[in-house]
C-alpha cells in the first residue's frame, strides 16, 4: 500500500471543499478525491472502501451536521 502525504492532503482537501450536506451525520470514505463509501458506522464504511480499493488508504471522516461547532484557540 503506497500512500503519500500528497494523496492524504488531496483527500483532506476534498473533504473540506465538497458539499457533504447529502451525507449529513454519516461516515464517509474518500479515495483519490472521490467519495467511495458512506454509511452509519465507521467500520462498515472502512470495510467497503478497503474492499473496492485494497491498495489505497481511505480518508475516513464523519460528514458534519448543521449543528457543528468548531472552536479554535491560539496564543496571544
Amino acid at each position: 500500500m503506497v500512500t503519500t502525504a500528497s494523496m492524504l492532503m488531496d483527500n483532506h482537501e476534498t473533504f473540506l471543499n465538497t458539499d457533504l450536506s447529502q451525507y449529513e451525520g454519516q461516515w464517509i470514505a474518500i479515495v483519490d478525491k472521490l467519495i467511495v463509501a458512506t454509511g452509519a458506522s465507521v467500520k462498515e464504511v472502512f470495510e467497503k472502501a478497503r474492499k473496492d480499493y485494497p491498495d489505497k488508504r481511505p480518508l475516513i471522516a464523519r460528514a458534519p451536521t448543521k449543528r457543528l461547532l468548531i472552536l479554535a484557540a491560539g496564543k496571544k
